[in-house]
This record gives C-alpha cells, structure tokens and sequence, in this order.
C-alpha cells in the first residue's frame, strides 16, 4: 500500500525530455556491455570476446583457405615459413532493449515516477543509438506493449523521443510475467535495460531468470520518490490507496507505525537487490527527484553501467 497522491499533470512533466544541449554533453557517454554478449561485427564500438582475424592482435592461429590476406603476420611468415593470422577482439554492436514500466503506480509522484524513467530511458537510447546499437524500447504493464525499433543510428533519435514523450503510466502490472514475455519474444538476448518501480505482486526473481547470463545483461533501474523511502506523512488518521489496484484503507498512523513501515521499506530493498544478485543482474536505486545528468547518469557512470 502506498500514500494516496491526488495532483494535476505536473509543470516538469509538460517540459522537453531535454534539449540538444544536454544531448551534445552526454554522448560522450555510453552503455557499458560485457564482452559475453552476442553482437554484430559490424560498426559498433563493444568489444567482443570472440577472437576472428583483426589488425590488433593478441594471439596467432594458421592460416585457412578464405583467410583476409590483410590479416596474414607476415614477420611471423618471414621467421617460420609458415602462413599464421593474427587473431584480435573485435568492435561489435549490441541489441540493447529498453523496458519501460507503464504500470498505474508510475504516474505516482512530484514529479510523476514516469517522467523520471521517460527521462532515463531517453537518455539511455540515445546513447545506444549514437554509437551504433540496435535499439528497442518496449513499455510494459501485465505484457510488452508495442515497442520501438529496432533502430540503428542518430537519425532515427526524434522518432524514439516522440515514442517515450507519448508513454502514459495506465496499465496493471505483473512484472515478472512480462519480462519472461519478453524474453521468449527476443531469443537472441542482449543488454537489458528495466526502469520501473517494482511495484508488482508477482515479484522480480521468475521474471529474471528467463533473462540468464551470458546471453542476456541485465541491469534493473529501480525508480522510487523519496516519499515511498521516508514514509513522509503526519501522524494521525490517513487513508491509503493501493496505486495499483485502487484498494484503500483507512489507518491510524503513529511514531512506531512510521518506523515500521520504513524498516519493511528497507527489507523489500534487501530483497530486490538479492534477487537480481541471484539472477546475475545489476540492480541500482535512483530516487524519482534526481537531477538526470547531474546525479542520476554520474551514479550510473559510477556503477560501471556507463563509461
């Protein structure tokens, strides 16, 4: 249960996701993705950990019939009469999906919980499709929804911005039902971005362990007001209305009530960050308040999402 907000669409909310001032700083920016993952040699910028024929090299196999000639050591010839090619880690790109939560519990906030992830989600996106990944951005409440992409390049920038800008928090959840939706859609894998508050009944754990290691890399942005962390309400008589499913009741708060009800708060967030270790998936809490490229993409950077 969580503390009934009645507000009008907020002044932030109707601002641009941002400008091409803070585009032009972030792209310096860019998702980190691990070797393991399944790329495309082809124009990106991850390194891959499969070894094939490359001019910087680490290592030597002999030479094949269809070899590149590019790729011949030819002071390795010079000293052993025999044809050997360097072998190297190659630039890939990745399939990097971007899972929105569009469940009722995200319009909750000051600002909305949704325009938070809009924003990170955003940003994300363009950093995947500024240095050459293929992009989809996909909400979600009790299923993936229609999503974007996939998409390749900063050309196609203003078509995703218009997709998240039109995202509007108005679904039930099952949380774990949709990511393992998901998962079944896109066999491939990829890196795998979820902002949501994880508000759902259903847990987090099954739906991460469709998305397994090494195919999938998985990071969870947990979104949260700071509100939902404190329990930031006066003592006295207050009602409370369930964000998801609309259920109230009626409670009597106290000191000790409070005090409970922020322990509980931290023990679920135990729980959460156990969860994802468990599945091998990096978990990271943002408050819904943080400035984006001030607090919330540095902390990422910090936690070796971004580099």
């Amino acid at each position: 249960m969580w503390f009934k907000n009645i507000f009008s669409r907020s002044a932030a909310a109707e601002q641009p996701l941002f400008d091409e001032a803070f585009l032009r700083r972030v792209e310096r920016l860019s998702l980190q993705a691990q070797p393991t993952l399944r790329g495309r040699p082809a124009g990106g910028e991850h390194l891959s950990r499969n070894q094939l024929p490359a001019t910087i090299f680490s290592d030597h196999r002999p030479y094949s019939p269809g070899d590149d000639y590019r790729h011949v050591d030819w002071n390795a010839y010079a000293h052993q009469d025999e044809v050997f090619v360097r072998l190297g880690e190659i630039e890939q790109s990745v399939n990097v999906h971007l899972l929105l939560d569009v469940s009722r519990s995200m319009a909750w906030g000051e600002p909305p919980k949704l325009r938070a992830a809009q924003r990170l989600v955003a940003a994300l996106g363009y950093l995947a499709l500024a240095h050459h990944d293929r992009l989809r951005v996909t909400p979600f409440g009790e299923a993936p929804l229609a999503g974007f992409g996939p998409a390749q390049g900063k050309a196609r920038l203003f078509d995703m911005l218009g997709f998240v800008e039109r995202a509007r928090a108005d679904q039930p959840t099952a949380l774990a039902d949709a990511l393992a939706g998901y998962a079944r859609q896109h066999s491939h894998g990829g890196l795998l971005i979820v902002c949501s508050d994880l508000l759902a009944p259903d847990g987090l754990e099954r739906g991460l362990a469709a998305l397994p290691p090494p195919r999938w890399q998985v990071l969870v942005l947990h979104l949260l007001d700071p509100r939902e962390l404190s329990g930031a309400v006066a003592a006295g008589p207050v009602e409370l209305e369930d964000a998801e499913t609309g259920q109230r009741l009626p409670l009597l708060l106290d000191a000790a009530t409070l005090a409970e009800y922020r322990r509980a708060v931290r023990a679920w967030q135990e729980r959460v960050a156990a969860a994802c270790a468990r599945c091998g998936a990096t978990y990271a809490q943002i408050p819904a308040d943080w400035p984006i490229e001030r607090q919330a993409l540095p902390y990422l950077r910090a936690r070796r999402m971004l580099r």
